[in-house]
């Protein structure tokens, strides 16, 4: 939304909406290295993925061939897919297919699970999964680089945190 300097935006009328703000208090490590990705852990399917790289700057939600293989779920619940999936500098990577699985994020009571469709790339990575915009938005989830976490909104309309 713009706003005209010295005007104040208008205020949504829904009164339900949190709001998720960050202070000096989220930063859980003295001194982050502002460089740093946000990485965490998470539940996904029956698992606890870990290496699950935050990327709002990416279009999709991935899952790494590798880390398929080690979640030990059958080749026939991917489907198939004959796509590209395009890179920041153009680079062309085939999707092998997709797959919908659970995602819990954070620790109960303070967790949200969700399903998410995964696109499968055979590619090399230092993490197992990137989710991106499409399942942080599907969250409503914030992510802040400077500290190194990311929040949401949880059951009970409470904010969770997970750095």
């Amino acid at each position: 939304m713009l706003a005209i300097e010295g005007t104040v935006p208008p205020r949504s009328k829904d009164t339900t909406d949190l709001k998720i703000t960050f202070s000096q208090a989220d930063i859980s490590l003295p001194g982050p290295n502002l460089d740093d990705p946000v990485v965490i852990s998470i539940k996904t399917g029956e698992l606890l993925v870990r290496k699950f790289l935050l990327d709002p700057g990416s279009s999709a939600d991935v899952l790494f061939y590798s880390t398929f293989q080690k979640m030990k779920i059958s080749e026939k619940a991917m489907q198939p897919s004959s796509e590209e999936l395009v890179g920041f500098s153009g680079e062309r990577v085939p999707i092998k297919g997709y797959i919908w699985l659970k995602m819990t994020m954070g620790d109960t009571p303070l967790s949200r699970t969700i399903d998410v469709q995964y696109l499968i790339v055979d590619c090399p990575s230092p993490y197992n999964i990137i989710l991106g915009r499409p399942a942080l938005n599907i969250f409503r989830a914030v992510v802040s680089t400077l500290h190194l976490c990311v929040k949401f909104q949880a059951q009970e309309r409470k904010i969770a945190i997970v750095h």
